[in-house]
C-alpha cells in the first residue's frame, strides 16, 4: 500500500487531471510524512478498527515498518503490559466517538520501552457516521525521564533539608556585620575564608537579578512587612558560571526596628535547568500537536470535498456547496463567480461563518459583477486571475486599495473587514468557468503558500463538481424537450368518460422508458351508418408501455411504439392484431440497427355505448390493467403474452370486459408495482389492488394523483424507475 493511498479518491486524475492530482497527493504526503509526530489512521468501519496508514515518524519511533503495522490494532504496541489505567480512558473514548489524549507505555520492535502521548480523533461521513480514527502520537520518554529526575532532585533537596545540607546566613544589622557559613560561600563559588558584605552580596547576583533582590530584602526588613523573605536568584560566579540560589529567611525586630536578619540558601541549579528543559521539551510537543491538528484539518477537509461535491447534480446545490464547503475551517467566507455564456462575470454563490454577514456578501454582489468589456480591467483581481489562470494570494492592504466603484463598494468591503485572500480560478476540462474568493477576517489570521496550494487543489475539485452539474443540467433540458416532444401534449376529452393521467420520470436526464397513448382509434367494430347516414359512435385506444433501457436509442424505440401502434389501429381493429404489427416493426427495427431494444405493453380499445362501453384487452409483457368496479371489486383484464421485439410469436391474446358507469380502467407501468421502499420492501400487486378497493368513487383525476402520490411516498419520492398511471372512468 502506498503512503498516500487511503487520500486518494476514486475518478481524481479524470476530475482535476493528472498534474493537478499528483500536486495533491504530493502536498498531502509531504504534510503528513514532514510531521514530527507519528500519525496513525485506522479503518473504524472495519472488525477489530485495524490500522490503514501510518507515517515515517510512527516507523522511526516504533521501529515497525508500514508492512508490519498495516492491518493490525495500535494495541500491539503495548506488547503484554495491558494493565494501563490510561487503556480504558482510550477504549471508552473510541467506543464513544470522541477525542482523548493519554500517556501510555509502548514498546518499541527491539522491545525498548518509550512513553507515548496520544492524541484520537474521529473523522466522519457527512452522515454523521465514524468512519476512521486519526492518532498523533508523540514520544514523550525524554520529558518523562526530565520528570523523573526533577522529582530526584526535590527528593534530595529534601534529604539535604533534612540533613541540614543548607547555606546559612547571619546578618547582624546593628552591627553592620553579614556571617556566611561555608556552604553559603560554596554556593557563591567563595573560599571559606572569604570576607562578605551586603554590598559584596549584591554584586554577585546577576545583574538582571540584583534590583529585584535588593527590593525584596528592603521589604523583609520593613517592620510593616511582617519580616518574611523568600526569592530566588542568579548568582555569577568568579568563572562566569551561573548558578540559581532559593533564599528563605526571617528579620528579627526589637521595639520596632529591624536589628537581625537571618536564613538560608540552596542551591537550586539542577532543578532550574530540569525545569528549562521540560518548558523546551513542552514547547517542542506543542508546536508538534499544533502541526499535526494542521496536517489533520487540511486532510480531513481534503476527505469532505470529495463526499459534499458528489451529493449532487443539480447546478445550484452544487454552487450552493461549493461556497460552504471551506466555511468555517478554512475560510471565514467565500465568493464564487461563474461566467456566463456572453462572457460576464456573476456572483452567484457565498457563504459567511456568520450567518449575520452573509447579507453583506448579497449587497456586495451587484458590486463585483463584470460584463465582458468590464473583465478587461487589470485592477480587478478576478479579471487578473480568469485571465492568467493562476491562483493570488493577497493581503489587507492590497484589498482595501483595490477597485472601487464608489464609497458605498468601500464601505461594504470594509465591514467585512477582510485580512487575507486567495482568489483562485476555476478550470474544467481546459475551460475557465469562473473563480473562487477565499477570506479570513480574524486579526491576525493570513493565509500562507501552503495554504494557496490548498486552495488550488480545492478550487479543481470545486471545478470538476461545477461542470459536471452545468452537464447535467444541460443535458436534463434536452431530455425534457426529447421527451415531451414523444409524448402526447395533452390528452383528449372521451365522450362518456373521465380521464386521468399520472406521469412520473425516475431521471431528470434520461429519456425513454415509460410511455403512454389515449387516441381515437374509428368506428367501433360492429358500427353500422343508420338510416340518414349518420356516423357511428367511435372506438378509442388506449395505450401503457414500457422501453428497455434509456437514452436515444431507447427514445427511438418508444417512438417507433407509440406511432406503429396509432397506424396500426386505422386499418386494424383488434388489440392483439395492434400489437403483432408491432412486434413485427420492432423485430425488423432490431435487425436492421443490430441492437435489439424490446418493450413490453397493454393496449385496450374501448367501445362506448351511452351505458358505459365494451373493452378488449391484449398484453404483450405488460402488467395487466385492472378494472375497478364502483363497489370497489378489483380484477386483472388481460392474458399474459410476450414482450415486444424479441420473440417472432409473441403469445397475444385478447380478453374482454364491460365497463359500467362509475367503473374504471387502470393501466400502469412496473413502476408501480415494482416501487422499492428504503428497505427495500417491494409495492408489489397485492398492495396495489388493495389501494384501489380504498379508492372506489374517486374521479379519474383524484383517482390517478392518489396512487400517484402512494407509490412515490412509498419510496420517499426517490424513484428507481418511472411511474405512468392512466385511468378512463365512465361516468
Amino acid at each position: 500500500m502506498r503512503q498516500y493511498e487511503f487520500f486518494e479518491r476514486p475518478g481524481l486524475e479524470e476530475a482535476l487531471g493528472e498534474a493537478r492530482a499528483r500536486e495533491a497527493r504530493r502536498l498531502v504526503d509531504r504534510a503528513v510524512r514532514s510531521s514530527a509526530s507519528g500519525i496513525v489512521i485506522t479503518d473504524a468501519r472495519r472488525p477489530g478498527n485495524p490500522i490503514v496508514y501510518v507515517n515515517p515518524a510512527f516507523e522511526f519511533t516504533t521501529g515497525y515498518g508500514a508492512a508490519e503495522a498495516l492491518g493490525r490494532n495500535c494495541r500491539f504496541l503495548q506488547a503484554d503490559d495491558r494493565d494501563q489505567p490510561a487503556l480504558g480512558e482510550l477504549r471508552a473514548a473510541i467506543r464513544e466517538g470522541r477525542e482523548c489524549r493519554v500517556v501510555l507505555r509502548n514498546y518499541k520492535k527491539d522491545g525498548t520501552l518509550f512513553y507515548n502521548e496520544l492524541s484520537v480523533s474521529p473523522v466522519r461521513d457527512e452522515g454523521g457516521r465514524i468512519v476512521n480514527f486519526v492518532g498523533v502520537q508523540d514520544d514523550v520518554t525524554g520529558r518523562k525521564r526530565v520528570e523523573e529526575e526533577l522529582a530526584k532532585s526535590e527528593e534530595r533537596l529534601r534529604l539535604a533539608t533534612e540533613a541540614t545540607g543548607l547555606g546559612t546566613w547571619d546578618y547582624d544589622l546593628v552591627a553592620g556585620d553579614l556571617r556566611w557559613d561555608e556552604r553559603c560561600k560554596a554556593i557563591f563559588g567563595l573560599p571559606p575564608d572569604e570576607d562578605v558584605d551586603y554590598d559584596a552580596f549584591l554584586a554577585m547576583l546577576h545583574p538582571e537579578d540584583r534590583e529585584r533582590v535588593d527590593r525584596v530584602v528592603g521589604e523583609a526588613l520593613d517592620p510593616e512587612g511582617g519580616g518574611a523573605f523568600e526569592t530566588q536568584y542568579r548568582t555569577v560566579l568568579p568563572d562566569g558560571t551561573e548558578r540559581w540560589g532559593l533564599a528563605r529567611g526571617r528579620t528579627v525586630f526589637r521595639e520596632g526596628r529591624a536589628v537581625r536578619f537571618v536564613g538560608t540558601v540552596l542551591d537550586i541549579t539542577e532543578r532550574k535547568r530540569a525545569e528549562a528543559e521540560r518548558e523546551r521539551l513542552l514547547a517542542r510537543e506543542q508546536t508538534a500537536r499544533e502541526e499535526a491538528e494542521a496536517t489533520r484539518k487540511r486532510l480531513a477537509l481534503q476527505a469532505r470535498a470529495g463526499t459534499v461535491l458528489s451529493a449532487s447534480l443539480d447546478y445550484e446545490a452544487t454552487l450552493a456547496r461549493v461556497a460552504r464547503l471551506t466555511i468555517p475551517e478554512f475560510a471565514d467566507f467565500c465568493m464564487v463567480d461563474v461566467l456566463g455564456e456572453d462572457g460576464s462575470l456573476r456572483q452567484l454563490a457565498y457563504a459567511h461563518a456568520d450567518p449575520a454577514e452573509e447579507g453583506v456578501l448579497g449587497e456586495l454582489a451587484r458590486y463585483r459583477e463584470h460584463d465582458a468589456e468590464g473583465l478587461e480591467d487589470a485592477r480587478r483581481v478576478s479579471a487578473s486571475v480568469l485571465r492568467s489562470g493562476e491562483a493570488v494570494l493577497l493581503f489587507e492592504a492590497e484589498m482595501l486599495t483595490g477597485a472601487f466603484r464608489n464609497e458605498e463598494h468601500r464601505a461594504l468591503v470594509r465591514r467585512l473587514h477582510p485580512r487575507s485572500c486567495i482568489c483562485a480560478p476555476l478550470v474544467a476540462r481546459g475551460r475557465t468557468l469562473g473563480t473562487i474568493t477565499f477570506a479570513r477576517n480574524k486579526p491576525g489570521s493570513r493565509y500562507d503558500p501552503e495554504d494557496l496550494s490548498l486552495a488550488e487543489s480545492l478550487t479543481a475539485r470545486c471545478a470538476s463538481a461545477i461542470d459536471n452539474a452545468r452537464l447535467y443540467a444541460y443535458q436534463t433540458r434536452v431530455a425534457r424537450a426529447l421527451q415531451g416532444s414523444l409524448l402526447p401534449s395533452y390528452l383528449p376529452e372521451v365522450p362518456g368518460f373521465e380521464v386521468g393521467l399520472h406521469y412520473l420520470p425516475a431521471g431528470e436526464a434520461n429519456i425513454g422508458g415509460d410511455f403512454y397513448d389515449l387516441f381515437e382509434a374509428g368506428e367501433r367494430s360492429e358500427g353500422r351508418p343508420g338510416p340518414d347516414g349518420e356516423r357511428p359512435p367511435s372506438s378509442w385506444g388506449v395505450a401503457v408501455g414500457d422501453v428497455s433501457g434509456k437514452g436515444p436509442d431507447a427514445a427511438a424505440v418508444l417512438a417507433l411504439a407509440r406511432y406503429t401502434i396509432r397506424a396500426a389501429a386505422m386499418h386494424r381493429t383488434r388489440p392483439a392484431s395492434i400489437l403483432a404489427d408491432l412486434n413485427e416493426a420492432m423485430l425488423r427495427h432490431g435487425r436492421e440497427r443490430e441492437a435489439r431494444k424490446f418493450c413490453t405493453v397493454a393496449y385496450a380499445r374501448v367501445e362506448p355505448d351511452g351505458r358505459g362501453a365494451r373493452v378488449s384487452v391484449s398484453r404483450g409483457g405488460h402488467p395487466a390493467p385492472m378494472l375497478l368496479r364502483a363497489d370497489g371489486a378489483v380484477r386483472p383484464v388481460g392474458y399474459a403474452g410476450r414482450a415486444m421485439g424479441v420473440f417472432a410469436d409473441p403469445r397475444l391474446t385478447e380478453q374482454e370486459a364491460r365497463l359500467e358507469p362509475g367503473d374504471a380502467l387502470v393501466l400502469f407501468t412496473d413502476g408501480v408495482t415494482e416501487a422499492r421502499a428504503p428497505d427495500g420492501t417491494f409495492f408489489g400487486e397485492e398492495r396495489f389492488a388493495d389501494l384501489l378497493r380504498s379508492s372506489a368513487g374517486l374521479d379519474a383525476t383524484a383517482l390517478t394523483a392518489h396512487l400517484g402520490d402512494a407509490v412515490c411516498g412509498f419510496q420517499n419520492y426517490d424513484l428507481n424507475d418511472d411511474v405512468a398511471i392512466l385511468v378512463l372512468r365512465a361516468v
